[in-house]
């Protein structure tokens, strides 16, 4: 059995700020995490299902709401939001470690209607074990407050396209919508959502990773002298797909 359960605002409130931090800045030993999830992933066949998220946040979300994906496919464009009500039928897409010393648990950052992952099949017992040996990975790596997992799922048929995330913070709504590497606000963007094919690497399988979504981080500056705080749009990036 799978313990998960959903998240709550103290959670949220644990995830770094990527508007007012460096945390879409990877290091060395975030990619050797990285490597070695994705190696498990391919090893284990189930990097078709799984991939790992960089853990963020870009607004509060209170303990009476939960975060919704909703996909618009007519707009290509993907949603995220807080809702403060109960919705029947959602399930987790994005997951969270518990922190809690060395125990394996999950937290649900997000989720969405059941029938929108149309035929994925929904995280569940017959995953706790490769779960697990991957919560061993960050563990071991000291990143489980880094990654995530996210349930992967196309909404919206991308094929060669990827999806680039940015933040109404006033609204607390995150839009991610459909481009390519050729749009020029892709080449700034913070690499969000890693996954894996398998290849062949002198007679060995090996795991090619790529990038799925990126976010388009905004960079708050500080509190001024008049207690306002402004903000722009330069950002930290790292192009990761390849």
């Amino acid at each position: 059995m799978i313990q998960l359960r959903r998240h709550n605002s103290l959670d949220y409130a644990a995830l770094p700020d990527i508007d007012l931090t460096s945390a879409g800045r990877l290091s060395e030993d975030d990619y050797i995490c990285l490597d070695e999830v994705g190696r498990r992933l391919v090893q284990e066949q189930a990097n078709k299902r799984f991939g790992v998220t960089l853990l963020h946040s870009h607004f509060p979300v209170r303990d009476d709401e939960i975060l919704v994906e909703e996909a618009n496919t007519d707009r290509q464009l993907v949603t995220l939001r807080p809702l403060a009500k109960e919705y029947p039928g959602l399930v987790p897409t994005s997951v969270c470690f518990e922190k809690s010393g060395e125990a394996f648990g999950l937290v649900g950052l997000e989720f969405t209607s059941e029938e929108a992952l149309a035929g994925v099949r929904t995280l569940g017992t017959h995953d706790r074990d490769l779960l697990a040996s991957v919560h061993e990975i960050v563990l071991r790596h000291e990143k489980v407050g880094r990654f995530g997992i996210r349930l992967l799922h196309d909404p919206l048929g991308l094929g060669e396209r990827v999806l680039l995330e940015t933040c109404d913070p006033h609204g607390r709504v995150l839009t991610c919508r459909t481009t390519t590497e050729a749009d020029p606000d892709f080449a700034e963007a913070i690499p969000t959502l890693f996954q894996w094919d398998a290849a062949w690497l002198n007679g060995s399988l090996s795991a090619a990773q790529g990038c799925m979504q990126f976010c388009k981080s905004i960079r708050k500056c500080s509190i001024g002298r008049n207690g306002h705080q402004s903000s722009s749009s330069h950002e930290s990036s790292h192009d990761d797909r390849y």
